[in-house]
């Protein structure tokens, strides 16, 4: 498959961009930063039994718990926060968070009404806490969207001296394909504050979002140059030269980020993800089992273990250990990968039919994903449904226009057809579909004349329209590709020998000796041992040629 930013994909559901909001000096948001989030977690414990601390440090434990898909202990520290205080009104942000990340806009709203009664409603804190809700809530709306980034100008208002609150609203932008507004926020964070990282950083993930790679990489290294322990520089670092196609240097790079962040399972997760990303799909599964072993329900892990089964061919662990994840798995936290693994797994455990629901699945989420087309119609084509087959190649023109493999495969779902047809004693029908196949075939020749391919495909069809040979429909196709291929023997051997032997067959039949002796002897030539050519020609010495 192509570059697709398929880790960013598996690993979005599980740990989001932003943590929670201070100043970029702060002592907890530095070990957030660095994804230290025991230390993080330490450093906000010692803050509880201080009075003026609380409010926040409950605030941030939450955070950190829910950011790290544990919502029960978010909970726990919110309402903590809240029974410690009534007035915490950024802890009824919290709660809201909670509601937000299970798709509750509702009762998210009636957290943020509480959390903006009195003083909140004025608390900068408060105001881009609600707006990074908004911003980070699960397949958010572009409403929702623009809704966050209101909420973080109000709170810029009230404090634009912020270099955090900057990068979230850069964020927004973002997530909003709005690079030049993004990148003005992270300018401006770096304004506010020359030594944050994380700003830099940014910077690059959007240069890298950009293809802009050299830009990206100096980024990178400005975050690392900051601090050398800087751990996400490293990680995204490695993603961008994965992204260039430097695969060592990616890898050992990350490495360097798996070396200086926090012993977690969270770091082993992201790990087990970039060697599934680089195809060391050993590793990736053996990481990820490690993983489950402390943390069984680990949403990331048990979804890589699934798909690393598949891309090791071994499809029964696949299916098994996919239904797992699928069963813990709340639903809104399947991604698109998860449904179009879910097909291939079935298609290859012989199950068609739901695998074909599946796949459509994945499509309804991600129509925009070329490549499944392909595999969405030969599934259909194996569970004997041509018709939706060529539907869904259709389906795919209106995100581009077809390939030279898309006129294959779809020649090859109409000679399927014709095939099952035919066998099922219905010759009009099956011709009707080699027809079609041959006028399918015929769009690849017409695109690229010296194809040799092309040419076979379309003396295929036309030979299954006439299976005596009585009419030799397929012999200016054969003629064509040995005039194409001809010249390199070993690449096409087993095409030409079929080539040769339908011609030589033909003249055979049409009594035309001295043809037929040519194309048996090449097909001698190509396959000395030919069982075809010896009796062919043995049989075609008995007849006498023809007087002129």
């Amino acid at each position: 498959m192509t570059h697709n930013w398929k880790y960013i994909a598996i690993m979005a559901a599980a740990f989001p961009a932003t943590a929670a909001f201070s100043q970029s000096g702060d002592a907890g948001r530095k070990a957030l930063d660095l994804e230290r989030y025991e230390e993080a977690k330490s450093i906000y414990k010692s803050q509880l039994n201080d009075k003026k601390a609380a409010d926040n440090a409950y605030f941030a434990l939450g955070d950190i718990y829910l950011r790290t898909d544990k919502p029960d202990s978010a909970a726990f520290y919110f309402n903590q926060g809240i029974s410690n205080n009534k007035k915490s009104y950024i802890n009824y942000v919290g709660l809201g968070k909670i509601a937000m990340q299970k798709g509750d806009q509702a009762r998210a709203e009636q957290q943020f009404n509480e959390a903006l009664s009195g003083k909140g409603k004025k608390d900068p804190y408060v105001l881009a806490m609600i707006g990074e809700a908004y911003v980070n809530a699960p397949n958010a709306t572009e409403a929702q969207i623009n809704k966050g980034i209101e909420y973080l100008k109000q709170s810029l208002e009230r404090d634009n001296k912020n270099a955090v609150a900057n990068v979230i609203l850069g964020d927004a932008y973002l997530s909003l394909k709005k690079g030049g507004e993004a990148m003005t926020n992270y300018d401006r964070a770096i304004q506010l504050d020359d030594k944050y990282a994380t700003a830099y950083l940014k910077r690059g993930q959007l240069y890298t979002s950009s293809r802009n790679y050299p830009e990206a990489e100096q980024a990178f290294q400005a975050a690392i140059n900051l601090d050398p322990n800087f751990a996400p520089a490293y990680r995204d670092l490695g993603e961008l030269y994965y992204f260039a196609g430097q695969y060592d240097k990616a890898l050992s790079t990350f490495q360097k980020y798996v070396n200086l962040a926090e012993d977690t399972p969270e770091t082993k997760a992201k790990y087990a993800s970039f060697l599934f990303l680089t195809k060391n799909y050993d590793k990736a599964l053996q990481t990820a089992e490690g993983v489950l072993q402390k943390e069984p329900n680990n949403t990331v892990m048990n979804r890589l273990r699934a798909y690393s089964y598949l891309e090791l061919n071994q499809p029964e662990k696949a299916l098994q250990a996919i239904e797992t994840y699928m069963q813990k798995t709340d639903p809104s936290k399947m991604i698109a990968q998860d449904y179009e693994y879910y097909g291939r797994i079935l298609g290859k455990n012989n199950q068609p039919a739901k695998a074909v629901e599946n796949l459509e699945k994945a499509l309804q989420m991600n129509d925009a994903n070329v490549e499944l087309y392909s595999e969405l119609a030969n599934m259909y084509a194996r569970n004997n449904q041509y018709d939706k087959a060529i539907e869904v190649y259709k389906r795919k023109r209106k995100n581009v226009e077809p390939s030279n493999a898309d006129y294959y495969y779809m020649g090859n779902i109409y000679m399927m057809a014709g095939e099952e047809n035919a066998g099922t004693g219905n010759p009009q029908k099956a011709n009707q579909f080699f027809t079609q196949a041959d006028s399918t075939y015929a769009k690849v020749v017409e695109a690229n004349p010296d194809y040799a391919y092309g040419y076979l495909w379309r003396a295929r069809a036309n030979a299954s329209q006439d299976p005596e040979t009585e009419k030799g429909l397929a012999k200016p196709y054969y003629e064509q590709f040995i005039s194409k291929a001809g010249a390199e023997p070993e690449k096409y051997k087993r095409d030409l020998i079929e080539a040769n032997s339908y011609l030589g067959y033909y003249y055979y039949l049409k009594g035309e000796r001295d043809n037929a002796i040519k194309y048996w002897t090449a097909v001698r030539t190509l396959d000395p041992s030919n069982p075809q050519a010896e009796a062919a020609l043995k049989e075609i010495s008995k007849t006498p040629a023809k007087k002129k």
